[in-house]
């Protein structure tokens, strides 16, 4: 609403005027004259109808005012220039970093460290694998070695008697003896005889015939000489020594 104009609201200034001329007017006011003039139109109905619109004016602005306030205006501000932010390079130039940094960690560092641990596993496992093949190979091989042993024992224990035999030839048969010693005394050769047959050597006894008085001991006969005397000759230098021959008999 339009407020109107107090008349006392003039008064402070008309007062300080009114004391500043009060010397010389004795506190009255001046009074000026001036004659009417006819022809010049009244001026008050022009003040009247200044003062009627902008009471309207004033009464327009506070309206519009209150409206604004009650429903929260709030102005709005324009910039000179709408400049683009330079946050969103800032950001993309940091996002490039990051995953180049993050690249060149994974196949420049983290990749070749798996692969050198990985090889590295490898090449232990595949020593501990060659050390355990060998091992296991030598285990088998000394296995088969006692086997092939135990299997030669078993043979031998199988072949030769408990005790051997001590036979007296009393004809002659045509075949060929492997002997290993002679002697006149008939007690000296059944003696040797004894001691061969506990080591399990079976002997046979060629008694004197012909011109000969000796007596002879043969460990083996085969068919033939050839036969005989390749056997004598693998018994030389061994337990019976070198004197070992054939005999037919």
């Amino acid at each position: 609403m339009a407020r109107r104009k107090k008349q006392n609201e003039d008064q402070p200034d008309n007062q300080d005027n009114i004391n500043s001329e009060s010397d010389d007017t004795f506190g009255l006011p001046e009074i000026e004259y001036e004659p009417i003039n006819r022809d010049q139109p009244d001026p008050e109905p022009v003040k009247q109808e200044e003062e009627v619109r902008h009471s309207e004016f004033t009464i327009q602005e506070d309206a519009t005012r209150d409206e604004s306030a009650e429903q929260g205006y709030t102005p709005t501000y324009f910039d000179d220039e709408d400049e683009p932010s330079a946050w969103p390079k800032i950001l993309g130039i940091a996002a490039l970093i990051l995953i180049a940094g993050g690249a060149f960690w994974f196949f420049g560092i983290y990749q070749p460290k798996q692969k050198a641990a990985a090889e590295k596993i490898r090449l232990e496992q595949e020593a501990k694998d060659i050390e355990a093949a060998r091992i296991e190979r030598e285990r088998l091989a000394e296995e088969r070695r006692l086997a092939d042993e135990q299997r030669r024992a078993d043979s031998l224990a199988a072949a030769k008697p408990a005790e051997g035999m001590v036979e007296a030839l009393t004809e002659r048969t045509g075949r060929y003896y492997v002997v290993i010693a002679s002697a006149i005394d008939d007690d000296l050769i059944m003696d040797y005889a004894k001691d061969l047959s506990k080591k399990g050597v079976s002997t046979k006894i060629i008694p004197p015939f012909r011109k000969t008085k000796f007596s002879r001991l043969a460990i083996d006969s085969k068919d033939t000489y050839a036969e005989a005397q390749a056997t004598a000759d693998g018994l030389k230098g061994g337990d019976y020594g070198n004197d070992v021959w054939v005999v037919k008999y």
